[in-house]
């Protein structure tokens, strides 16, 4: 008798890429479309590890999403405000897709990491 995989599971093995890689569009105008190539690449390994049921594939989501979380959060805090000085300006679309992208990879874990999830990837 085969596993029920639940809906949330296939929703997160498919779109977890997007708290990875949220910009805001000028960062995303500016960069080589060429670099999304091996996100891409990974992440639809990591999803294909997620959608049979591996352990290494709950581990790494795990891991590439608390790692975002951290990494947002150290740039975010240097480069939202680039300046002491007075009148420098907040990166207002910066924040906002950080805010979002952490928000995200946190819902995300927070769903993964339960044990039930545990006990799925384990049987």
């Amino acid at each position: 008798m085969g596993k029920r995989r639940p809906v949330l599971i296939t929703v997160i093995a498919v779109l977890q890429i997007v708290p990875v890689i949220l910009l805001p569009p000028k960062m995303l105008q500016a960069t080589n479309p060429l670099f999304l190539l091996p996100p891409l690449v990974i992440f639809g390994l990591l999803a294909w590890a997620l959608l049979t049921w591996r352990p290494a594939g709950r581990t790494m989501t795990i891991f590439v999403q608390g790692l975002n979380i951290i990494v947002r959060v150290l740039i975010g805090m240097s480069h939202v405000v680039p300046s002491k000085q007075p009148g420098t300006p907040t990166d207002v679309p910066l924040l906002v897709t950080f805010l979002v992208s952490t928000i995200l990879s946190v819902l995300i874990l927070f769903y993964v990491d339960q044990p039930e999830m545990q006990l799925l990837f384990e049987a």
